[in-house]
């Protein structure tokens, strides 16, 4: 049930948000839930287009997010999301997505706010904590998860040059876009049947230019893990973790 006290963002299935068999993606549903909060919070006076004048702006540091059905292209959709927490420099925010009385997905997120002259974290003041309508409501029960480690039997199953075409507003690497490369580290057998949930730990932005190389293991809790990271084999620097669970 949809929560009129939370905000309601309208939206469909396009024809960039579904996977090889013409139903919702994960790739599809973050980019759905991305935008999702990038409306909630322009309407609540700290977006991209507010950036100038608040001096902040919000950048992602995790994702869950569970695929309870997979609509086709064009179902309509609406996805229900609220701020659940808003401390120190953090706050997390929680989603429902919803085609008609379909529950269609859970998902919850992390994001950090940083000051855009100093490009570093800063704290949520009183007043940006007034601007948003708090509900400590979670969609699941655990929390997300902070860090990710590869072990021995981790394999090289990817690399590439970073790219202009990976490059956000924010001059790194879109979110989406390490999704982008372990979809391309997966084994084909786990790429051809995904399981329904995928997490995502961002620890540290890529560069244009960068070299990245993507790690698969499978894990000892059965979850298929991709390590993005780059730099000299003996002191990689440590980019992001991806879990399909």
């Amino acid at each position: 049930m949809i929560s009129i006290s939370h905000f309601i963002y309208p939206c469909a299935v396009t024809y960039t948000d579904v996977g090889l068999d013409g139903r919702l993606c994960h790739r599809g549903a973050l980019r759905l839930l991305q935008e999702a909060a990038a409306v909630d919070s322009y309407h609540c006076g700290y977006s991209l287009l507010n950036a100038e004048e608040t001096g902040v702006c919000w950048i992602l540091t995790g994702w869950r997010v569970q695929l309870l059905e997979r609509p086709l292209w064009n179902a309509p959709l609406a996805i229900e999301t609220w701020p659940r927490t808003l401390e120190g420099f953090l706050s997390d925010r929680d989603f429902r997505i919803v085609s008609g009385d379909t529950p269609v997905a859970l998902a919850t997120s992390r994001w950090c706010l940083i000051n855009i002259h100093t490009g570093r974290v800063t704290r949520v003041t009183d007043a940006i904590r007034d601007a948003y309508t708090l509900d400590t409501q979670a969609v699941f029960a655990e929390s997300l998860r902070t860090n990710g480690k590869s072990g021995p039997d981790a394999q090289e199953t990817f690399s590439c040059v970073i790219g202009r075409r990976d490059i956000d507003t924010n001059h790194h690497v879109n979110n989406l876009h390490y999704l982008d490369y372990a979809m391309e580290a997966l084994p084909q057998p786990v790429f051809d049947r995904l399981p329904d949930t995928l997490e995502i730990v961002y620890r540290k932005q890529i560069l244009l230019g960068t070299s990245v190389r993507c790690l698969y293991q499978r894990t000892d809790e059965g979850r298929h893990q991709v390590e993005v990271h780059s730099g000299p084999e003996e002191d990689p620097v440590h980019h992001a973790f991806l879990w399909f669970y």
